[in-house]
């Protein structure tokens, strides 16, 4: 039996969510996530500067954090 899924972009989506989010809640919401995972929050800042567009993202990460569960 073949399995088909969606594919999702879960570090895209967050880095989206937090774009769209007011300074306050985003800052809360990146201090926690650099206490547990220092990495994921530098790379989650490094996205979120004003110098890496919304293509750059699109382009040089989606293939590899997108998961794909199953054949579209």
């Amino acid at each position: 039996m073949k399995k088909e899924g969606i594919p999702f972009d879960g570090f895209g989506s967050v880095v989206e969510m937090l774009r769209k989010s007011d300074a306050t809640f985003r800052e809360k919401i990146l201090r926690n996530i650099r206490r547990l995972d220092p990495q994921l929050a530098r790379r989650l800042e490094a996205h979120l500067s004003p110098t890496n567009t919304k293509s750059n993202n699109e382009s040089s990460h989606r293939s590899v954090h997108t998961r794909n569960y199953g054949s579209l």
